[in-house]
């Protein structure tokens, strides 16, 4: 026994050493310095029939920079009958062989979008194995290409400058945040529409006011809205208040500002933070029909108050803290509301409302899977949102003077 033993020592390192000449090592390695990284791609319709606008955007280090995403501007862009010949095309006058595993967002066109059918280009990048299903997809108001040769005064790439905005994304949570794999997903359902979010260049003045160089010139960028589509067809904008309203009722407001300055009922009105929130659904059934029942739970940090013109007691604050509660809720059932009527005005189920149906009661769901584009419209869902203010800031005062003293 030990003989065998020591026999088996002797030949397995022999073993190992011959195994090790079966292993391939790194012969197709390429590197980094001689590759140029993609950071964004943009889809646009062709001028000719059946081809489509590819515009690449890379990032090319500039000499003495602190970053390597500053501009030296290196955007090229080619027309052609598949996303794999465009990329030849560019290869050929790139400075660096591109590498697609860098790739941060995809932009679609407006154009292209409503024409349908980009999800032809869209499987290049799930089937690449260079690509990464967790890159970010928008919708551009206009060309897809001006989104991404825009001059930015911060003097970002267009491409990297978006990926900022969209990883912050939840700090405002105002619009939503779509991945690759996540679109693909969603797309794979025939109960819920997709829905993608929305950039779009801003000129001074248009929301925004700052000094461009070159007057007129758009040189901001803005993710606002979303777009919904039907399958890979754009139908609609959702505007701002109506995206807002789709965040809430999917569970995806985390830390947003919120205000009361629109409500005409209310003469003092509120700003606050909103701290923690939490959204609920339940499938009721009332005499043999459905309904779908939304609970929304936030709690708010009051920032600012507008309007009040004098000191209150404590009695007064408690008072005046439950006048905030329900403006805030109105707010939220107004954007609610908002995104539930354009739902039904589309017939487009971006809600996922029919998702939450199959999940909560499967059978009742292939009753109407069939017929549920025509079902939206009156299918019942109602909304019961509650507003704690968890404090009012640093003071539990107004800015305002005691009897007036002042203020002459």
């Amino acid at each position: 026994m030990n003989t065998k033993l020591k026999r088996s020592y002797k030949i397995a390192p022999v073993l190992l050493c011959i195994s090790l000449l079966f292993i391939s090592g790194c012969w197709g390695k390429r590197e980094v310095e001689n590759l140029a990284p993609l950071i964004g791609i943009g889809f646009d319709l062709g001028e000719k029939p059946g081809t489509y606008l590819v515009t690449q955007q890379y990032a090319r280090p500039k000499k003495g920079g602190s970053s390597g995403a500053e501009i030296l501007q290196r955007t090229l862009g080619a027309e052609a009958s598949s996303v794999r010949e465009a990329f030849e095309t560019v290869s050929k006058g790139a400075y660096r062989t591109p590498f697609m595993g860098s790739l941060k967002v995809i932009v679609i066109g407006e154009d292209f979008a409503k024409a349908g059918g980009f999800n032809d280009v869209l499987d290049f990048a799930q089937r690449f194995a260079e690509f990464r299903r967790s890159m970010y997809l928008v919708l551009a108001r206009g060309r897809a290409e001006d989104i991404l040769n825009l001059k930015l005064r911060s003097e970002h790439l267009s491409a990297i400058y978006i990926n900022y905005i969209i990883e912050g994304g939840n700090e405002l949570s105002t619009f939503p945040t779509v991945r690759l794999g996540h679109y693909l997903t969603v797309l794979g359902r025939q109960s819920t529409a997709p829905i993608l979010p929305v950039v779009k260049s801003i000129k001074p003045g248009e929301g925004i006011n700052y000094k461009a160089e070159k007057s007129g010139e758009a040189e901001e960028l803005q993710i606002q809205g979303a777009g919904v589509l039907r399958g890979d067809r754009l139908v609609d904008f959702l505007n701002d208040d109506e995206t807002k309203g789709y965040m809430w009722l999917e569970n995806e407001v985390f830390n947003r500002f919120i205000n009361t300055v629109d409500l005409e009922e209310t003469t003092v009105k509120f700003s606050g933070q909103v701290l923690k929130s939490k959204t609920k659904y339940k499938l009721h059934t009332n005499n043999e029909s459905k309904e779908l029942y939304y609970q929304i739970k936030t709690s708010i940090a009051i920032d600012e108050i507008i309007g009040l013109n004098k000191q209150l007691s404590g009695t007064e604050w408690v008072k005046l803290a439950k006048e905030a509660e329900e403006s805030f809720a109105k707010v939220i059932e107004k954007e609610c509301e908002g995104a539930i009527k354009k739902q039904r005005e589309l017939g487009q189920d971006f809600l996922g409302i029919g998702r939450h149906i199959e999940q909560r009661d499967p059978q009742y769901w292939k009753t109407i899977k069939d017929q549920w584009e025509e079902e939206i419209a009156n299918f019942p869902v109602s909304l019961d949102v509650k507003v704690t203010v968890h404090h009012t800031g640093m003071s539990s005062s107004s800015a305002t003077n005691s009897g007036g003293e002042g203020q002459d």
